[in-house]
């Protein structure tokens, strides 16, 4: 999902830190998803939850999220975490309503990372709204992924993106970041022989190649 540029540097870089790696963290708050405190829309919701978990949401459910209007404090976290991840989505793909959605996923991820100060995936969902908000190699957005490693070293779903986003600005990464994103990648490829050519593409042909190579073992 294409990310709008606010400099001439951010198409690029929002570019390769977004592209499929988005749909990861999508998945890892779509199958955490939990009902809305709401009762009006609890049977709604709980018919959506197990429609995503099996991979078969509709675009009613994206909508039913989307249109929403329970505040996010009135949230259960992980329904809130989930509202803010599909409200930045949809401002990477409508220039048009893009500022409104930011704030309001912002606001919605505000209320999942307070209700639970240590959540790997939460922090990786506020940095994907920073990168929409300010940029790829924005402070912003680089603090959020540092603090999301911070939070989580590891995270089976997340990992993709948060490697491609990482390699994607190196230089701008201060040292204990690289040596996550590195572990986390050497991590991912030793998870199964499937993952293997799958992770070290991620980071193909970048300064943490050889370093994820020198940490698995031969």
């Amino acid at each position: 999902m294409p990310i709008t540029a606010r400099s001439e540097r951010r198409p690029t870089i929002a570019h390769a830190a977004n592209a499929a790696a988005m749909a990861a963290l999508g998945a890892a708050l779509v199958f955490t998803v939990s009902t809305l405190s709401s009762e009006v829309q609890v049977v709604r919701t709980r018919e959506a939850s197990v429609r995503q978990a099996a991979g078969l949401a509709t675009a009613e459910d994206d909508h039913a999220y989307l249109q929403s209007t329970v505040p996010p404090t009135a949230l259960l976290a992980r329904a809130a975490l989930l509202r803010g991840v599909m409200r930045a989505r949809t401002a990477a793909e409508d220039p048009a309503r893009a500022a409104q959605l930011i704030a309001l996923a912002r606001a919605d991820i505000a209320a999942a990372r307070a209700s639970r100060p240590v959540w790997g995936e939460a922090e990786v969902a506020l940095a994907y709204v920073e990168l929409l908000a300010h940029g790829a190699d924005s402070p912003q957005a680089i603090r959020a992924l540092a603090q999301s490693y911070a939070a989580a070293p590891y995270l089976r779903d997340s990992a993709p993106w948060r490697i491609r986003f990482g390699v994607t600005v190196w230089s701008r990464l201060d040292a204990q970041t690289r040596d996550h994103i590195v572990n986390e990648t050497a991590w991912l490829a030793q998870a199964s022989g499937r993952n293997y050519a799958y992770a070290l593409g991620l980071v193909a042909s970048t300064p943490a190649e050889p370093l994820v190579k020198s940490r698995i073992p031969a």
